[in-house]
This record gives structure tokens, C-alpha cells and sequence, in this order.
């Protein structure tokens, strides 16, 4: 035991604990270097802003920005362009790691399809209210006689009567055939002539 502690404080083990040390110590240094440059640390790109970009445009748009792109949805808006960039996520201008990814939703390039609801029976008023709520557009009214004043008789797409429930796609036109009730109406001469016609028989 004696010759083992007597080891520990020599000159030879601590200049071989010395070694190690420094050994151990360089290896820790060239893997945290190694780590750095593998993560890019320090290194910041700068979102650019995607917005309004073509699909078709974004792997040129990308280029030498040292960040990639992701379209994780697709929303449709029939007020935009199809397959055209709305939202990113992180904002431009935003600083992120190099090979950050950049995720991106853009337009769908189809309108998505629903259910035709059901408009006939309905008022003209509440027609056309749900025509918007549902997500499609007004399109012409035509007034036939029938046995309703102001109700729906028809609900048409693409000049065709399209059933309730049936497939459609959303921004669709539909037109409305409304019903008018005929109004008979008696003219005044008419009137006046069946008057004396009464008159001249209560006279007589």
C-alpha cells in the first residue's frame, strides 16, 4: 500500500496524469470544433420573404440563401392566384441557423369540392345568403311564373339543375329561377264603363 501512494506522488504518474490531461483536453477541443462547424454555430441567414412567389419559383428563389423551404399546406382563396406563397413560418427578416427550413403554405391550384346545398323552397334572400356562406357565387336570377312569389323554383349550375348534396367545387356560379305570382289588374275604363252599366240598370 506504502509503494502505491508512494507511485501517486512521483514525479512519473504525475507527469503521465499531466499528459492525459492534455490529451483529454485537446480531443474535447477538436470535438466541440467539430460540433460547430457540423451545426453551423454562429451562423445566421436571414429569411427572405416568400411571399407571392410561384412554386415553380422557389428552389431558384432559395439559392445561396442557406436555408431550405417546406409547403406543409395548401389553402384555397379565390381571391389569389393559385400555387403562389400566402404565409411563411418564421417571418421575413427573421434570423435563423444556416439550413434553416422554411415552412410555406400556399394556394391550391384546385378549388376543393363540397355539397350542393339545398336552396329550393328557400327565399331569394336566404338563397343567396347561403350561396356566400357556402363559399360560392351568385349568378343569374331569372323570375318564371309560379305557385310561390319570391321562393326559389330552381337552382341551376352551368345552365343544368344540380341537386342538393351533389358534388360542386367552391367559386361555382349558381343561377336561381324564382317564382312570381301573375297579378290580374281591371282597368278604369273597364271600371267605369261596368259603373254606368249598373247605373243605367238601377235607373231603369
Amino acid at each position: 500500500m506504502k509503494d502505491f501512494f508512494a507511485y501517486l506522488i512521483s514525479k512519473t504518474f504525475l507527469k503521465h496524469l499531466i499528459i492525459s490531461g492534455l490529451c483529454l483536453m485537446i480531443v474535447l477541443w477538436i470535438l466541440f470544433k467539430l460540433l460547430d462547424v457540423y451545426t453551423h454555430h454562429g451562423e445566421v441567414a436571414i429569411v427572405p420573404d416568400f411571399t407571392g412567389k410561384k412554386i415553380s419559383e422557389l428552389n431558384q428563389f432559395v439559392e445561396g440563401k442557406h436555408i431550405g423551404y417546406l409547403i406543409i399546406d395548401s389553402l384555397y382563396n379565390p381571391e389569389e392566384k393559385p400555387g403562389i406563397v400566402i404565409k411563411q413560418d418564421p417571418e421575413p427578416k427573421s434570423a435563423v441557423k444556416h439550413n434553416r427550413v422554411i415552412y410555406l403554405y400556399v394556394t391550391s391550384t384546385q378549388p376543393p369540392q363540397m355539397a350542393m346545398p339545398k336552396l329550393v323552397d328557400r327565399s331569394t334572400r336566404q338563397a343567396i345568403s347561403m350561396i356566400e356562406s357556402y363559399g360560392l357565387k351568385q349568378g343569374k336570377i331569372t323570375e318564371v311564373t309560379g305557385d310561390c312569389s319570391g321562393c326559389v323554383l330552381k337552382q341551376l349550375y352551368e345552365g343544368k339543375e344540380i341537386a342538393p348534396g351533389d358534388p360542386i367545387k367552391k367559386g361555382s356560379k349558381i343561377d336561381l329561377v324564382i317564382g312570381k305570382k301573375e297579378t290580374y289588374y281591371v282597368s278604369e275604363s273597364a271600371d267605369s264603363t261596368n259603373t254606368e252599366e249598373n247605373a243605367n240598370d238601377f235607373n231603369e
